[in-house]
């Protein structure tokens, strides 16, 4: 990790899988913007506490209410920048130095583990569109089959792990969407209850 500015650290089956997705997100040979604001969000487990209100502008700059005369608030920004900048070199870092997949897979120490790499990489993936529209690129395609490959999980489960995928993205980046399709959902079942009781 170059970054030495912060005392933020990943456990290092996160960081694996950090860098698994990594290998995923540069698959295309660039680094967008929602797939680090999606890892950030599936990451934030290992991050400080969100200090409120955040605002993400352009540019991957993350701007925090600069006028807090609260001395906690303020130490709880300064630690979230910090830690949000070394996670992000985490993932710019693999730029330049890349580990061959099959190396990182191999220390997988877990069939719950191999199945997050999967479910994260499917995630970043799909999480924007290239300048055709297509939600996955040619060269994504080739190394999120390689993932699959080396992690040899069957079918059934990789169909399981892409659809609850799915769904999480759906959630992440379109909040409101998704709370009217579970609302629907909910008023489906108590239709098809009610239905069924008379």
């Amino acid at each position: 990790m170059s970054s030495d500015n912060t005392d933020f650290q990943i456990p290092e089956s996160h960081l694996n899988i950090l860098k698994i997705v990594s290998a995923m997100a540069w698959a295309d040979g660039k680094l967008d913007k929602e797939e680090i604001d999606v890892l950030m969000e599936q990451f934030k487990v290992d991050l400080p506490v969100d200090p409120q209100p955040i605002v993400y502008l352009e540019e991957n700059i993350t701007f925090y209410d600069p006028f807090s005369t609260n001395p906690i608030i303020y130490e709880q920004i300064e630690t979230r920048i910090k830690s949000e900048s070394a996670f992000k070199d985490i993932l710019w870092d693999y730029k330049d130095n890349p580990i061959p997949l099959p190396e990182l897979v191999c220390k997988l120490g877990s069939i719950e583990d191999r199945c997050l790499a999967v479910k994260l990489s499917y995630m970043v993936i799909k999480a924007c569109a290239d300048k055709e529209g297509d939600l996955i690129s040619p060269q994504e395609k080739v190394v999120y089959r390689q993932l699959l490959e080396l992690t040899q999980l069957d079918n059934e489960t990789v169909k399981k792990i892409e659809w609850k995928a799915s769904q999480e993205l759906e959630k992440f980046q379109h909040p409101f969407k998704a709370l009217l399709h579970n609302v629907k959902s909910f008023l489906g079942k108590k239709i098809t209850l009610q239905g069924l009781e008379s």
